[in-house]
């Protein structure tokens, strides 16, 4: 790719798509992070969209993936993710005062986790 412009654009939307998918992210969650309209995320995606360095950024850390990754593919995997997997990709990426928020949330919608409000 050396001396030659950047023409990925339908794989980097793929990997967009994948990273946004694999951590449970919504395309309207994406666009709430990044500064983006939903149409934007999903023409992107699509790869009818070129971005900017800066909207690269912002996916980067939205996402907490690496440019590389979206770029040239690597870490971010094509797969489905199993319900369990996204919710683990959520958890892993909350701060302990989101943690207690979901913990509550658990504790109100499901009524065998009463024991745990101890």
């Amino acid at each position: 790719m050396e001396g030659k412009e950047y023409n990925d654009w339908e794989q980097f939307g793929n990997r967009v798509k994948n990273a946004r998918n694999s951590i449970g992210m919504t395309v309207e969650n994406l666009a709430d992070k990044s500064n983006k309209t939903e149409n934007f995320i999903q023409r992107i995606e699509s790869g009818k969209k070129k971005y900017s360095i800066h909207t690269l950024y912002q996916f980067c850390k939205s996402m907490k993936v690496s440019a590389d990754d979206l770029l040239m593919g690597g870490k971010v995997e094509i797969k489905e993710y199993k319900d369990r997997e996204i919710i683990e990709n959520l958890l892993n990426n909350c701060d302990e005062k989101q943690l207690k928020i979901i913990k509550e949330v658990l504790i109100a919608i499901c009524p065998n986790f009463d024991d745990l409000k101890k």
